[in-house]
């Protein structure tokens, strides 16, 4: 399994964010519809119970065609929160007909206009400029204006003067509303995006004091931790020069001390490629199953008894370094916390291939010699990696006192996690 390279995993997690940022501007929007919607529902519903009996009553239509029309007219307001065209074509079919339907009305009542329609219009207009490019408002005002100045001469219909100033406060309160409408359009967007903006330098900024808090990590370890190792390792290195005379065993033991130092050096530097984000990280193979007997073996160097069964599978490289980690973790903590006692590491297969079980036992410690401290983090960081993979870590104590580590771990691409 290839591992993404440092700048691509950079490039990756930047266009994560902006997802979420996305996401987040999405989120914010659809609770605006909401609102949207409902209230243009509301509106729409009252409009058209008040214009029904009034345009049946109050201008003498039949009660069936007021009602039909008086629906289509309002459900043009509701149709036009999601489809403009819809809305806008509802809006100019209903007042149409309602305006034929209502010409022969006492002149007392408002033509070609009536109330109820004029404010119907008013609202879809709002919506359109609301919802929708400033085009789409600006076409259902100038078909409102088309229809006041056509449908009378159509009709050989004479205006009153109140017919006319009918038809100038549907332009002008129209055109206002539209106005209006696109003006606050701009405004929410401007804000959505503002806000959007903010969130993005959050991020960055976040990410920002991340690099820098990885980059004093780095500078530690370095400081503390590499040349400490550095040290150890120049030290059982020339151990046998500086102190003539040693026994073969003696020297052994050293050169076991430098190789082992040797090899947390090396993972060391790796790490510390990693932290700081170098593009030039260390290429070298990280550890696998094939080097778990190494590992049994040198730690045996260090007196404690261990019985290995491995297994010659092959499994994925992440899937590997895992079960590398946990073996390494558990030997570690049988070292430190149980002196004295023995060890076993099981690794196999389940019977059907799909999962890596790798068990750690070690017995209860021999000794009564004071532990050495730890920082409690390394089994942490085993049930983390292999959370990362799918799978589980299970530990507690032996019914003799000891202590195991059980790793169960997907081996199969199609059980692994996408990535």
């Amino acid at each position: 399994m290839d591992h993404p390279h440092p700048t691509r995993r950079r490039r990756l997690r930047s266009l994560r964010s902006l997802a979420r940022l996305d996401l987040t501007a999405s989120s914010i929007a659809r609770r605006e519809v909401v609102w949207l919607w409902t209230v243009v529902i509301v509106a729409a519903v009252t409009l058209a119970a008040v214009g029904w009996p009034v345009t049946a009553t109050g201008y003498d239509t039949h009660p069936a065609a007021a009602m039909s029309l008086t629906l289509l007219h309002c459900s043009a307001a509701i149709l036009a929160v999601r489809w403009p065209w819809a809305g806008l074509g509802a809006s100019v079919a209903a007042a149409l007909p309602l305006m034929v339907v209502t010409s022969h009305a006492d002149p007392v009542w408002p033509w070609p206009w009536p109330v109820t329609v004029l404010l119907t219009h008013c609202l879809t207009v709002l919506v359109l400029a609301l919802r929708h490019p400033w085009y789409w408002a600006a076409s259902l005002w100038l078909a409102g204006a088309m229809l006041t100045v056509l449908t009378p001469a159509a009709l050989s219909h004479h205006l009153t003067q109140g017919g006319v100033a009918n038809g100038v406060v549907l332009v002008s309160l129209s055109g206002g509303i539209a106005l209006v409408g696109v003006l606050m359009r701009l405004w929410i967007l401007s804000i959505v995006r503002m806000e959007q903006a903010e969130r993005l330098s959050a991020a960055e900024t976040g990410r920002r004091r991340e690099l820098e808090e990885r980059n004093r990590i780095a500078r530690e370890l370095h400081d503390v931790v590499a040349h400490s190792m550095s040290v150890i390792t120049v030290q059982a290195t020339t151990a046998r020069y500086r102190q003539p005379g040693l026994e073969p065993g003696v020297q052994q033991e050293f050169e076991e001390i430098a190789t082992s130092s040797r090899r947390a050096l090396a993972e060391m530097r790796g790490l510390l490629g990693i932290l700081r984000g170098h593009d030039t990280a260390p290429t070298a193979p990280l550890p696998g199953l094939s080097d778990i007997p190494e590992l049994v073996e040198s730690t045996r160097a260090s007196g404690i008894e261990i019985t290995y069964t491995g297994t010659t599978a092959v499994v994925p490289e992440a899937v590997g370094l895992t079960a590398f980690r946990a073996v390494q973790e558990a030997l570690s903590n049988a070292l430190r916390h149980a002196p004295g006692s023995t060890a076993t590491v099981d690794l196999t297969l389940t019977d059907d291939g799909h999962d890596l079980v790798v068990r750690i036992t070690n017995t209860a410690p021999a000794r009564d010699d004071e532990p050495t401290p730890g920082a409690r983090l390394g089994l942490a960081g085993v049930r983390e990696r292999a959370a990362a993979l799918g799978g589980t870590v299970t530990t507690g104590p032996t019914p003799d006192g000891g202590f195991q580590l059980t790793t169960v771990l997907p081996v199969t691409e199609d059980d692994l996690p996408l990535p």
